[in-house]
C-alpha cells in the first residue's frame, strides 16, 4: 500500500509535469514549423502573382524557320465551295 502511494506521489510531482512540460515543447515546435510553412507559401504566392494587366505566355508554337516548313499564307480552315452562275 505504501509503494502505491509513493508511486502516486512520485507520478503526480516528477512525471506529469515533465509530460506537459515536453507535450508543451512538441506542440510549440509544431506551431513554429506550420507557421514558417505558411511565411514560406505567402512568398511563393505573391513572387509568382502577376500585376495587373500583364501577360504571361506558358506555350509558344515553333516557328517555321526552325521545323524547316514554309508558312503557308493562309493558315485558316479550307472550306471547299461551289460557284453558282445565275
Amino acid at each position: 500500500m505504501l509503494k502505491l502511494l509513493a508511486f502516486g506521489l512520485v507520478f503526480y510531482y516528477v512525471i506529469w509535469p515533465l509530460v506537459r512540460f515536453l507535450f508543451k515543447g512538441f506542440i510549440i515546435t509544431q506551431v513554429h514549423r506550420k507557421m514558417s510553412e505558411q511565411d514560406i507559401r505567402s512568398k511563393q504566392a505573391a513572387a509568382q502573382a502577376r500585376r495587373e494587366g500583364s501577360i504571361d505566355v506558358d506555350y509558344v508554337p515553333p516557328t517555321g524557320k526552325k521545323t524547316g516548313k514554309k508558312p503557308l499564307a493562309d493558315e485558316g480552315d479550307y472550306v471547299p465551295y461551289e460557284e453558282i452562275k445565275d
